[in-house]
C-alpha cells in the first residue's frame, strides 16, 4: 500500500495532466473552478490530502466525473 504522500502526489499528477490536456493554466483553472490559486497549486504538488468534495469540485471544473479523475491516479 502506498503511503499518504505518494497518494496525494499521484492525485496531483493526475489533476495536472487533465488540466494541461484541457489547456488551462493553474491560475486559469483555479478561477474557473472557484478555487484559490495557491491552494489549487498545492493540490497539484501533492501537499494536501484533499477532501472528496474538493475532488468533485475539481472534476466538475474539468467536466468529468470524479471516478474518471480518480481512475487516472497511478499508484
Amino acid at each position: 500500500m502506498a503511503d499518504k504522500r505518494q497518494e496525494t502526489q499521484a492525485l496531483g499528477r493526475a489533476i495536472r495532466e487533465v488540466r494541461v490536456e484541457r489547456g488551462f493554466t493553474q491560475e486559469g483553472f483555479a478561477g474557473h473552478a472557484g478555487m484559490d490559486r495557491s491552494y489549487y497549486g498545492a493540490i497539484e504538488r501533492g501537499e494536501f490530502n484533499v477532501t472528496l468534495s474538493t475532488i468533485y469540485k475539481i472534476a466538475d471544473g474539468f467536466g468529468i466525473g470524479a471516478g474518471e479523475l480518480l481512475d487516472r491516479v497511478q499508484l
